[in-house]
């Protein structure tokens, strides 16, 4: 499914979305009807928290991002097409949800454990696609 935002698809539909600014993420989350919790992916089939089935789950839509809780430089690539050296965090991006992201940033000096961190669209027009990569948010700018 193409976003009307671009003529470029998600390259993973099922976790996140262009955002109306057509730059930034959203992520689908299932939020569960029995704890509240929330989940992701949304097609979790049970709820991270207590283990209910999640076939009749809310789907909740949020900005991406959250907190970069650590990171390291990766000097080779770990799957296809992944360029060599990146930069890898684990994330924060929901209470109990913490997901591995790509940063898009020129090395480690430019990042600090527990800074903010928000989900960007990074748009590769030759494979008609735009992934997820997670830049700083700068101190005092707006959310």
């Amino acid at each position: 499914m193409t976003d009307s935002k671009t003529s470029l698809k998600p390259l993973q539909p099922t976790l996140y979305e262009l955002a109306e600014d057509g730059h930034t993420l959203n992520f689908f989350f299932a939020q569960c009807g029995a704890c509240g919790g929330l989940s992701f992916p949304a097609n979790a089939p049970g709820c991270m928290h207590c283990g209910s089935p999640l076939s009749e789950a809310q789907r909740v839509t949020r900005p991406g991002g959250g907190e970069l809780l650590e990171f390291v430089t990766l000097h080779v690539s770990l799957v296809p097409g992944m360029a060599a050296p990146s930069i890898a965090g684990d994330i924060r991006i929901a209470p109990g949800i913490v997901e591995e992201g790509v940063m898009a940033v020129g090395d480690e000096t430019e990042l600090r454990h527990c800074m903010t961190v928000r989900a960007i669209a990074e748009m590769k027009s030759e494979e008609g696609v735009y992934a997820c990569r997670f830049v700083p948010v700068k101190e005092g700018a707006a959310q």
